[in-house]
């Protein structure tokens, strides 16, 4: 099995940062889909992707991984989350099983044409008036992905 600590748009937060990595010491992998608002040094050891306010620091747009035997398709989203058909055909493009995204601030965890969507929310504010959220994302041994909605 392997942990992965999943997060977005903390728009300079860093208290929400290092409260995630104090939390999950132990993740095989940490992602941030987009709009830290911080420079790549400081995200380390979070694997990140440019959101739309990060326009100053010099990440990719996106990142596609392989990871568990899993193909990973890692974005912040701009353009595409308010359009399910989008994002679908996006991830059939990059041929992923398994989408990362952000810029909703919403937690988000849907299956559609068997890939599995997810948006850890936001560890600053979510627009649905839930909590700041992030996500562990296992990838099981057996080839299933089991999806955990932390608060914070």
């Amino acid at each position: 099995m392997l942990k992965i600590c999943l997060c977005s748009d903390n728009h300079g937060d860093m208290n929400s940062i290092n409260r995630i990595l104090s939390d999950n010491p132990a993740c095989d992998y940490y992602f941030h889909c987009g709009d830290s608002m911080m420079p790549p040094e400081e995200m380390e050891p979070f694997i990140s992707v440019e959101g739309n306010n990060d326009w100053s620091y010099d990440y990719p747009k996106d990142r596609l991984l392989e990871i568990g035997g899993h193909r990973i398709y890692i974005f912040h989203g701009t353009g595409y989350t308010f359009s399910k058909n989008l994002m679908l055909d996006k991830a059939k493009s990059v041929k992923a099983d398994i989408v990362f995204f952000g810029h909703t601030h919403s937690f988000t965890d849907q299956i559609y044409s068997n890939i599995r969507f997810i948006n850890p929310g936001s560890t600053l504010y979510n627009r649905d008036l839930t909590s700041p959220s992030y996500a562990r994302v296992y990838l099981m041994d057996d080839g299933k992905v089991r999806v955990e909605r932390i608060d914070l």
